[in-house]
């Protein structure tokens, strides 16, 4: 048996042998894990769309694969120089090569974790008039038809597009209805004749009102109801559930696979309705969907006027009535005629409310496609059971199969027997179901983060474009947190090299001893690495600093390490001897020449301050950690044209805020934390200066196990500067931690907008972070347990056979780095973060000290 295929499409238009279609693509709308008030709206948005839709039309949640280049192709719009209109010359210019090499090295891990999505298709009815299938457009349909009228001249052509777009204009606008190209069309009708066989994505053409496709490229849908031609046996044949679905065969010469799909008409709900906002049926299919599988979904809906709709409501009363009479004795037996008499009172009394409500009658059909019959009953068998538990009533219809495959093709949904499984309802009953969801997260464009898992079945690539946030006027902040060992450091090691390979400057403190960092970018050449611990460079602020900036900030770090007061004597002495006219007078190019100048000076000349200032700087000069402050044989690094400086801090300890403020507490401090306040300050005093000194171009600063430097007062002062004012300098912030209540609540954390959280041992901790990412757990409860138990989960097997297994107690094989992200626009769900995109590179990024080990006894075998 055959399908009747389009024939033709312009446009967007539609042209079947049984109307005339419009066909748009609509934008989800965000809703997982959101607030009361935001997925209130999103019903109320939808009880609109019902509202305004056309009777007769038709709404399908289609999975769609993403072609790995696509994904490529917005991670290279993320460069300046490579996005639409930039004023480049033609080609790749020197500084965008270096991206280019960098996204090309990620499409092999991109294309094996087979991205897919969830688009959704309308299909608006254009033969019945601007009300759509009523009784009415019914009529004028007959009589076009009686009078012979041509749908394919240029004046009804034109109209159809008038009246498609007037249609669409009453849609609430937050859905985005954008027309399909014929391109598009063209792959909607072999997607649905092909489903889960045809793997192309969608076509990304722009839309062309004037593009036309003939009939012929629409190439014929042969359906074999239970694969019966195939197997030479009779369709009627079929004695069980595992032999009610529909083989769908392309002629030999297109070269497409047989596609088997099972169609699931969802026929009865619960009389009392499902509670919100857990009434989201589709996203069932969006959790169970699989590589191998695909579960779409359609909607056909016709609407009836408030009144007609009363009147129905009124009848079905009437009826149960009766039919309770006639049962007599026998009626109390059951409840199912009560149950029924007072949802037909419930729904009459609310038709009745408002004149914005109108009758409401939706037929859904589920679709479940595969290469085999195994696979499609295995997942018939999952969505059934899930509808099940919701009290959701569907069914595989023996001998209707190829009927209801038409459902899902535009001018087939007239002979897919869909008004026996229509239920009547009304716009504000049926909105919570919110079929159009969008579980998008990051950004549209970006270095690449991970795979999204808040819908688990549906897989796509989540982009983080951090960098280029101040150009929507938002602050490049992020927060990296979790328990050690979840993949804090490898996640901020990708971004790091996904942000030197962009352009934007990089200064990245690293207070852990294994100086991983450091190790992490060795092939990475425009760097510079400040170890503190071993001395390898000067931090002399006269030295490092900009002339005028010099003295200024070489003050404010000396002065809390010679435990001097800013109005103190020997502050303003000090202040007075680096005064632009002293050091050139004096030669005092460096705080070594300052000592020389002070210990030089004539006695008579010298005060009292002088002698207080020679002896603390001498001590301070004396202390191994502060020698790069004074030591004039250490080269000075060239910090400010150099793309990449790691400051290591290892072994540093600094003195907390209380630490500092409190009198007491702040006279038990070490010279070691002085030492360590000193040179942190210093080096963020740097970067900060330099990244505000070009606000030209993307600057980082990224804070490793940061829990230290942001409870320090000059951590906190410089990570404050940056959250507010970085935006306005294109400069970000990017901070790791294990305690990110403890280390980010002391901070202006109300302006880190994107927070990415890996999991944690500790429930309270999860919990506290989950609040601190705004999330209402009393709404969403199972949140808090999904984050606590299934974040990265370990395994932990036990047969009781004494078997050693070396596996027990680490996280379950291909459940590594799953966290939960907040993104720049408030979205948030959970991600598979992207290990590094190389072996070698992975290696690298690794400090496990066991795999380490591993590592280098292979290397030695070999």
């Amino acid at each position: 048996m055959s399908v009747p295929a389009p024939l033709r499409a312009i446009g967007n238009l539609r042209l079947t042998p049984h109307g005339v279609y419009a066909d748009y693509l609509l934008s989800g709308q965000p809703f997982i894990f959101l607030s009361e008030e935001w997925q209130d709206r999103v019903a109320a948005e939808h009880a609109e769309l019902w509202r305004a839709l056309p009777s007769g039309s038709s709404i399908s949640g289609l999975t769609v694969p993403v072609a790995p280049r696509a994904t490529v192709r917005k991670m290279l719009y993320s460069h300046p120089d490579l996005r639409p209109g930039a004023a480049v010359p033609e080609g790749v210019s020197e500084a965008a090569r270096p991206w280019v090499q960098h996204c090309r090295s990620w499409e092999p891990t991109i294309a094996g974790h087979r991205a897919r999505r969830r688009i959704y298709w309308l299909s608006l009815p254009l033969d019945y008039g601007l009300a759509g299938r009523t009784p009415s457009g019914t009529w004028r349909r007959m009589v076009d038809a009686a009078l012979g009228r041509d749908k394919d001249t240029d004046s009804s052509i034109a109209y159809y597009r008038d009246l498609a777009a007037q249609m669409v204009a009453a849609l609430p606008a937050v859905f985005f209805p954008k027309p399909a190209t014929v391109e598009q069309i063209w792959w909607h009708w072999n997607y649905i004749a092909s489903r889960g066989a045809w793997d192309a994505p969608l076509p990304t053409q722009p839309f062309n009102p004037d593009a036309t496709l003939p009939g012929s490229a629409f190439t014929p849908v042969h359906l074999d109801p239970g694969a019966a031609q195939l197997r030479a046996r009779r369709w009627r044949a079929a004695r069980t559930d595992a032999d009610v679905f529909v083989r769908t065969f392309r002629d030999r010469t297109d070269g497409v696979a047989d596609s088997y799909q099972a169609l699931l008409p969802l026929d009865s709900f619960p009389d009392n309705g499902i509670a919100w906002p857990r009434s989201t049926l589709f996203k069932v299919l969006d959790d169970l969907t699989t590589p191998s599988t695909v579960l779409d979904w359609t909607i056909n809906i016709t609407f009836t006027s408030a009144d007609v709709a009363v009147s129905t409501a009124e009848n079905v009363i009437v009826n149960i009535r009766d039919q309770y009479r006639q049962r007599g004795r026998h009626a109390s037996s059951s409840d199912e005629l009560l149950r029924k008499l007072a949802s037909g009172r419930e729904l009459a009394s609310e038709l009745k409310r408002g004149s914005a409500e109108r009758g409401v009658n939706a037929a859904i059909v589920i679709a479940a496609a595969a290469g085999d019959p195994d696979t499609v009953n295995r997942a018939v068998a999952d969505v059934a059971r899930t509808y099940r538990g919701q009290n959701i009533g569907s069914k595989r219809w023996r001998g209707s199969q190829p009927t209801l495959w038409r459902a899902f093709a535009p001018g087939g949904e007239r002979r897919a027997a869909l008004d026996e499984f229509r239920n009547p309802t009304t716009t504000k009953r049926f909105a919570p179901f919110v079929p159009l969801l969008a579980s998008k997260l990051g950004n549209n464009t970006g270095v690449p983060l991970g795979m999204n898992l808040t819908s688990p079945g549906l897989r796509d690539v989540v982009l983080l474009d951090v960098l280029n946030a101040p150009a929507r006027e938002n602050p490049a902040n992020l927060v990296i947190c979790g328990s050690p060992g979840r993949g804090k450091s490898h996640a901020t090691k990708n971004l790091s090299r996904s942000w030197l390979k962009l352009g934007a400057g990089l200064h990245l403190f690293d207070p852990t001893d294994a100086r991983e960092h450091e190790t992490a970018l060795a092939d990475f050449d425009d760097k510079v690495v400040i170890d503190v611990s071993r001395m390898n460079f000067s931090l002399d602020g006269l030295r490092v600093f900009p002339y005028k900036e010099a003295a200024e900030r070489t003050i404010d770090h000396l002065l809390p390490q010679l435990g001097l007061s800013p109005l103190s004597r020997g502050a303003q002495r000090l202040w007075g001897l680096l005064a632009p006219e002293s050091r050139e007078a004096n030669g005092i190019g460096s705080t070594a020449q300052l000592i020389r100048y002070l210990r030089d000076m004539p006695t008579a000349r010298r005060t009292d301050a002088d002698e207080d200032l020679l002896i603390g700087l001498e001590g301070l000069a004396a202390q191994r950690l502060l020698r790069p402050l004074f030591d004039e044989s250490l080269p000075v690094p060239d910090i400010a044209t150099t793309q990449c400086v790691i400051w290591n801090f290892a072994g540093l300890k600094l003195p907390t805020v209380t630490e500092e403020y409190q009198a007491h507490l702040h006279q038990q401090t070490t010279p070691g934390q002085r030492a360590a306040q000193a040179l942190y300050g210093l080096g963020a005093e740097v970067a900060q200066s330099i990244f505000f000194g070009r606000p030209d171009q993307p600057d980082m600063l990224v804070v490793e196990e940061c829990a230290a430097w942001t409870n320090s007062p000059g951590g906190q002062k410089c990570a404050n500067t940056i959250i507010r004012q970085g935006r306005k300098a294109w400069t970000g912030f990017c901070g790791i931690s294990q305690q990110p209540i403890k280390d980010f609540a002391v901070l202006e954390d109300e302006f880190i907008d994107q927070r990415l959280c890996l999991g944690f041992k500790r429930s309270d901790i999860a919990k506290a972070t989950l609040q601190w990412c705004d999330r209402d757990l009393d709404r969403h409860p199972e949140l808090l347990a999904n984050y606590v138990n299934n974040t990265s989960p370990v395994q932990l097997v036990d047969h009781g056979d004494d078997t050693i297994d070396d596996r027990y107690g680490k996280v379950i094989p291909g459940r590594e780095g799953e966290a939960w992200f907040l993104d720049e626009f408030g979205g948030f769900g959970k991600v598979a973060l992207f290990a590094a995109p190389t072996t070698a590179l992975a290696a690298r990024f690794d400090t496990n000290p066991h795999r380490a080990r591993q590592r280098s006894q292979a290397t030695q075998r070999s």
